[in-house]
Parts: structure tokens; C-alpha cells; sequence
């Protein structure tokens, strides 16, 4: 069909995207005090024979546009001391959008960017409009996000926090 086909290339730079997403991650935290893994999973919807409606979420063998992707961004101290002060910075991958209200994790605020550098609450993120009035930025429009850990981490102790996006179509 035509407007469905996605290349075999685009499908490969998707993948690679997902897998090395952790590695453009950004944390402040203290020199070699955190380790991260950051792992995607592709969400799966099934119903069963009732009706009733399921949501997995798997590893992804192939991603296509349309997806959704839910990555999850765990930290551990690896210090012996404990550590506060934990800011995550990750980017949203460029073939992707966020999906509004997904960024998750119990213990931190969470802000957004649209150019990378400045961050705000979603409700004050702005952008420029054609007209050139400031106007609340969409979540489409999101390029970055930052968690800022609110608790300390103990020596050994993970935690986590993760958000979704959905590949562009």
C-alpha cells in the first residue's frame, strides 16, 4: 500500500536507534557514582476471545511507523557512598514523538525541551507560533526530557523512570 512501506534501511536506523538510546543519555550524579541501561520494548495490543483488551510490551524484533516504543531507563549507584542530586537528561529519538503523559517515575520531576537546552514543566513549555505569539509546545513537538531524581540512591540501590513515543509514520 502505498504511504505503508517503510525501508528495510529506515527499519535498521529505527532499531539502532532503540538499541543505543542509553548512550546519548546525559546524567549529572558524580563522576563513575551511576550505571544505566536503557531498554526498549514495542507495545503489543491483544484481545482475547472475551473482548477484553491486553497490553504487553516485548522486545523488539521490528519496529514499523505507528509503534509504540516504551523505554525504560534504569540507574544504579555504583558508588559505596549515597548519591542525590540525580538529573537524567534523554533525547526523544528523531524518528519518534512522545506520547503525552508517559514520562514516568515516582521520585522526580519531570520537564521537557523542544530545542534540547532549556526545560520546563509541559504545561510552561512554549514555542513560537507562525504568527509569532508563544504558544504551549504539543508533544510531538518535544525533543528532550529530564527527570531530576528527587531522592538520594543509597550504595546498590537501582531505580527508574521511562517514557513512550510513537515511530513517526
Amino acid at each position: 500500500m502505498p504511504g505503508k512501506y517503510i525501508s528495510n534501511k529506515t527499519i535498521k536506523n529505527i532499531l539502532l536507534i532503540i538499541s543505543l538510546g542509553g548512550m546519548s543519555l546525559h546524567a549529572y550524579a558524580g563522576k563513575g557514582a551511576i550505571q544505566f541501561s536503557n531498554n526498549a520494548f514495542k507495545q503489543i495490543m491483544t484481545t482475547d476471545k472475551k473482548g477484553n483488551k491486553k497490553i504487553d510490551y516485548v522486545k523488539p524484533d521490528l519496529v514499523l511507523p505507528g509503534d509504540v516504543i516504551l523505554y525504560q531507563i534504569k540507574f544504579k549507584n555504583i558508588s559505596h557512598q549515597v548519591v542525590s542530586n540525580i538529573v537524567i537528561n534523554n533525547p526523544v529519538p528523531n524518528n519518534s514523538k512522545y506520547r503525552s503523559g508517559s514520562a514516568d517515575s515516582e521520585n522526580s520531576v519531570v520537564t521537557f525541551s523542544v530545542d534540547g537546552k532549556h526545560f520546563k514543566t509541559a504545561k510552561r513549555l512554549t514555542v513560537t507560533d507562525k504568527t509569532g505569539s508563544s504558544i504551549i509546545a504539543k508533544p510531538e513537538q518535544y525533543k528532550a526530557i529530564r527527570w531530576v531524581y528527587k531522592k538520594s540512591l543509597k550504595p546498590d540501590e537501582t531505580a527508574m523512570v521511562s517514557y513512550k513515543t510513537q515511530i513517526k509514520k
